[in-house]
């Protein structure tokens, strides 16, 4: 790799006065969306380029006031920014070989700025994915912060310049990469320290630090913390290969001899936040350079006074519970977490003239745990730091859990009659309780989100995004998920264009089951193949979402060689849909396809994942208008299996095809079990996705579907 080094760039390349680039447009997360600007070169300086797109004044007070913010964010980039962060983390490449960063100032880039990776490829390569590629180290900023606020330009500037490294030393790496670009402006000197606990939050958000980890907020101060801790290389052991969540910490504490985990670590920086005291515990619950504000209690009771609660925590975010003391004999408090994550603590007795001191608290994996507390004198007290720690997972867990709480109180979780119930009703509708059929379900569900197939040659799935040219062998996985069930399979094959105007050519996997009368009009079964992430270089890389829509396609897998030994006489296609996410591409082109000659669209989307006891049966069927012209009852398959259909009268699913289905006419209806999703479940880690998965209720759905659908094409012995 190529790499801009400071002694050479006298005989840098010369950049041309005026020349367009390709430009992401922001909003456009799941598509591979591109403008192209045409920009004129306004400033150069040693080791960066400032170009500003043709007719755009990011100034009310004119020309000279943006002449003299680029002339200061050049300024501050060779003289802070690029020495400091290549000096941290090493040098930057060059793969254009003209010598300079180039900071290109344009309406279409987002606030906080941006780097694209695909500019470091060659454009030949970059189209591969969808995109044209500006070929060089290019930084897109907006530069709309103005007056007292302008020096938010230059941290923008910073962050994007991070994001650029961190790609050219781990460029899978996308989490901690986001979190440290949000760290560069404080490293660089160009931020204060309220930019480390989410006050001075560019996007204008607020942070609490129970929340959990994300590119803003409290995240940041456990940097800050983490380089007080372990130092500069400390941050640049992280950046160079900082492992899936906090593995990469655990990796440098066993290199630098230390003792505890990463989750030790980061349980004391909990207790800092609070006490932020040098003298207690060899200054472990202390920062020597920010200063943080105290957190909010999020609980507080009497140790003399038995009582609870609860208190919801994000994965990463803190909690702090403070018991006072009255002079009477205390209970112990008890603490119970989700233990779908694992907990840290710790816990300092705070007396009203010293010495404080450490008590012991510990996490078991069950996420059960008891302090005895001591006897506290009234203006004694006990605080618990408490953290919810981030799984393996190369996307942070955004989730909020809760966390119980009591003072002379045994936890007891509330009953779950979930897989009872659905036991129960497996054993009445199958001869050995759906048990093979769980079997060959989460086979396939796991075989589509990345895990291999034992005894089965053939590609591994890295990731289901439509635009990635890995994405092909989703498709050669269901054409083999096919075969291994003897069912006949075809692959069709059409042209999709960006925005762009790049096009690629994608696959839709039919599974064909003919009827007795081929002059009938199909009925379709489907499911989107293709997954996405909220970030779009978190979807190039491992857009394996399991319940969106790994379980519709199992689900459909199974029907399909249910219905393949019934008789029908309409054919029926099962079909494996290209593009869900991209405007149900795939479903359009099938029905072109067809021509719309379709007597039934029925889609699965995110039937893996069943709402709360005592909802788990529930089944909603979106597109509850079109229901009547069934020939036969959906809802009252449902029924007889003792599932709980919830018609829906329109179809807001935004990833299936059922909607253009409709609009041809067709009676469609998209199967979901819990409707209301939303994208804030894309970076769902997939072990936590897994988890929440119910096979019970994939083969109740799957026994359902496949006998209804073989009604609408007409059942025959």
């Amino acid at each position: 790799m190529v790499t801009l080094a400071l002694p050479f760039l006298a005989a840098a390349t010369l950049l041309p006065q005026a020349r367009s680039f390709w430009v992401i447009q922001p909003g456009q997360a799941t598509q591979p969306a591109q403008v192209e600007v045409k920009a004129r070169l306004v400033k150069e300086g040693r080791t960066i380029a400032v170009y500003q797109e043709d007719g755009y004044s990011f100034s009310a007070a004119g020309p000279a006031d943006e002449a003299a913010q680029i002339a200061n964010t050049v300024a501050t980039f060779d003289g802070t920014i690029y020495p400091r962060e290549d000096t941290l983390f090493g040098p930057c490449p060059d793969v254009d070989g003209n010598g300079r960063v180039i900071v290109l100032v344009t309406h279409a880039a987002p606030t906080s700025g941006a780097f694209v990776p695909f500019d470091e490829m060659p454009e030949s390569e970059a189209l591969r994915y969808g995109f044209h590629s500006n070929e060089g180290e290019v930084l897109f900023v907006p530069f709309s912060e103005q007056g007292n606020r302008a020096g938010l330009n230059v941290q923008a500037v910073a962050a994007a310049f991070h994001l650029l490294l961190h790609h050219a030393r781990d460029p899978e790496e996308t989490s901690w990469s986001r979190m440290f670009a949000s760290y560069a402006p404080y490293l660089c000197g160009l931020a204060t320290p309220r930019l480390l606990w989410g006050d001075t939050d560019p996007e204008g958000e607020a942070h609490a630090a129970s929340d959990a980890w994300s590119a803003h907020g409290w995240s940041l101060l456990f940097l800050e913390y983490l380089r007080e801790k372990l130092g500069d290389e400390g941050l640049r052991g992280l950046v160079g290969s900082p492992g899936k969540g906090m593995a990469g910490i655990d990796r440098l504490l066993v290199q630098r001899g230390e003792h505890g985990t990463s989750a030790d670590l980061l349980a004391d920086f909990a207790m800092a936040c609070w006490l932020d005291e040098p003298a207690l515990a060899g200054g472990r619950f202390s920062f020597s350079r920010a200063v943080p504000p105290r957190p909010l209690p999020s609980a507080r009771a009497v140790a003399s006074r038995p009582t609870s609660g609860v208190i919801e925590v994000g994965v990463g975010g803190m909690a702090f519970i403070i018991v006072d003391g009255d002079g009477q004999r205390s209970f112990p408090l008890t603490l119970q977490g989700d233990p779908s994550v694992s907990w840290a603590a710790r816990a300092v007795r705070l007396r009203a003239l010293g010495p404080d001191d450490e008590l012991s608290i510990s996490f078991p994996p069950s996420g059960v745990t008891k302090v005895e507390l001591p006897a506290l004198a009234s203006g004694e007290s006990v605080v618990v730091a408490v953290v919810a720690v981030p799984g393996a997972s190369a996307l942070f867990d955004r989730r909020d859990l809760l966390l119980r709480w009591g003072i002379g109180w045994v936890p007891h979780a509330p009953a779950d009659q979930a897989d009872e119930t659905l036991t129960k009703l497996l054993k009445k509708a199958l001869p050995d309780g759906g048990a093979a059929a769980r079997a060959r379900l989460m086979s396939t569900v796991d075989r589509l989100s990345g895990a291999p197939a034992a005894g089965v040659p053939g590609p591994l799935i890295t990731t289901r995004y439509a635009w990635a040219p890995a994405a092909a062998d989703v498709v050669e996985v269901l054409r083999q998920e096919a075969g291994r069930r003897g069912l006949p399979v075809r692959v069709s094959t059409f042209a999709r264009r960006a925005s762009n105007g790049a096009e690629q050519q994608w696959s839709n996997v039919l599974v064909e089951l003919p009827g007795s009368d081929p002059r009938r009009w199909p009925v379709v079964l489907a499911a989107h193949w293709d997954g996405a992430r909220e970030h779009l270089d978190d979807s190039y890389q491992r857009a394996l979402n399991i319940d969106d829509d790994a379980s519709g396609m199992a689900v459909a897998m199974e029907a399909a060689s249910a219905m393949s030994r019934m008789g029908h006489r309409a054919p029926i296609v099962v079909a494996f849909l290209a593009g869900g996410y991209q405007e149900a591409a795939g479903a359009q082109a099938l029905l072109d396809e067809m021509g719309g000659r379709v007597t039934a669209w029925i889609e699965l989307d995110r039937v893996g994942v069943p709402v709360h006891w005592p909802r788990t049966l529930t089944v909603t069927l979106e597109g509850g208008r079109s229901l009547p012209k069934f020939p036969w009852s959906l809802t009252q398959e449902f029924r007889r299996a003792k599932l709980v259909p919830v018609e829906q009268s329109e179809i807001t699913d935004p990833h299936s095809g059922a909607a253009l289905a409709a609009a041809r006419q067709i009676p469609a209806v998209v199967v979901c079990t819990h409707p209301d999703a939303g994208a804030d479940g894309l970076d769902t880690p997939p072990a936590v996705e897994r988890g929440r998965l119910s096979p019970g209720l994939m083969v109740l759905i799957t026994k359902v579907l496949a006998g209804a659908v073989v009604n609408l094409a007409g059942a025959s012995s």
